[in-house]
């Protein structure tokens, strides 16, 4: 059995282009053309019940599970920022199913075969990886005038501000070019390849009994977005899932473009590729067993940090080359952490 986990912390009509489509409508719309069948749907939403209405008034085909963030999972949630580790990890605490497959609100599967392949795939030894390609009102989006005026990624998008916008969009997808997953290339070149472990990101696949070894997604990336997927690769890699996330060009999805979450973004109090580098620098492959303490966080910021790749950038931002900002909310999150072990959780939600 498959559990698709699908996190949403959008409102109900974000899409840009079609104001008309729920947030959800692409999604399961997709699922119910599977040909694959044994599977559930565990949706976690930040703004539950919200969506209740519209899932309840429709007959699908699979279960649904549609649940809040659980009450240990929602500390960032609850103080308006984003908390998408602790929303995966309530996915977790639901799911039957022997493989995950990560899913995402606003997204379109074509294949009809997407969650067979993923399945054969993990017979086979591996998780699976898909890539995406992105859909601006309806249409493959296109680096032009157009999606320079109205798109997601020139309007809305936190990019490096050490480069012009255009012409990063323009470096990044060439001049017209399809806005698409920056893995495509290297993927079409080889057709099938085994993925880096800094590559697991997205749609994303892994059995249920792997993610309880690692403790699920580290809830210390919560509070600033960003990096939690790679963390999570990262760390299935050390505790021995090696040389298994199969990316296939054929494996991909839509995703429509859609206006942000209504969630606060502050300045970057801390840096979550940090927090990357110390885990792979000891070893440190379960998330959440054990709290950061100040002196760990002066040590980060003495001896990773200044050996960093993103060194010289983050030097003109806002963290300017530290590990941390040492304002309210860092405190706030250094004060915060909490240690738990998902798979005795799991015998609580049960």
């Amino acid at each position: 059995m498959i559990s698709c986990i699908l996190p949403t912390a959008r409102e109900p009509y974000p899409i840009i282009g079609l104001g008309n489509v729920h947030v959800l409508q692409p999604t399961l719309c997709s699922l119910e053309k599977q040909t694959f069948r044994d599977f559930e749907v565990v949706i976690v939403d930040a703004r539950f019940p919200e969506k209740r209405e519209w899932i309840e008034k429709r007959k699908w085909s699979f279960p649904i599970k549609y649940v809040p963030p659980h009450p240990n999972h929602r500390f960032w949630l609850d103080k308006g920022f984003w908390g998408v580790c602790g929303m995966l990890n309530t996915g977790i605490l639901h799911a039957e199913g022997e493989l995950i497959v990560r899913l995402d609100d606003c997204s379109e599967i074509p294949d009809v075969n997407y969650l067979q392949k993923f399945w054969d795939a993990y017979q086979n030894g591996f998780f699976a990886l898909a890539m995406h390609v992105r859909y601006h009102a309806g249409k493959p989006a296109r680096i032009n005038e157009e999606y320079f005026q109205k798109g997601y990624e020139a309007k809305y998008a936190k990019l490096p501000e050490t480069e012009n916008r255009k012409a990063l969009l323009e470096r990044l997808y060439g001049k017209n070019g399809i806005v698409r997953d920056t893995r495509w290339p290297t993927v079409e070149r080889h057709g099938r390849m085994i993925a880096p472990p800094e590559w697991f990101y997205g749609f994303s696949s892994f059995s249920l009994e792997a993610a309880l070894k690692v403790n699920g997604f580290n809830e210390l990336f919560d509070g600033v977005k960003g990096q939690e997927d790679q963390d999570f690769g990262i760390r299935l890699n050390m505790a021995g899932y090696k040389n298994i996330f199969l990316l296939d060009k054929d494996l991909w999805v839509i995703e429509h473009e859609h206006l942000p979450c209504v969630v606060k973004s502050p300045e970057p109090f801390k840096c979550n590729y940090g927090l990357i580098q110390y885990g792979q620098l000891k070893g440190l492959f379960r998330a959440n067993s054990r709290r950061l303490s100040l002196e760990d966080c002066e040590w980060i910021r003495l001896n990773i940090c200044p050996k960093c790749l993103n060194y010289d950038r983050c030097l003109k931002e806002t963290l300017k080359g530290r590990f941390y900002v040492d304002n309210q909310l860092f405190k706030l999150w250094l004060r915060s952490q909490r240690v738990f072990d998902l798979r005795m959780e799991r015998l609580e939600v049960a």
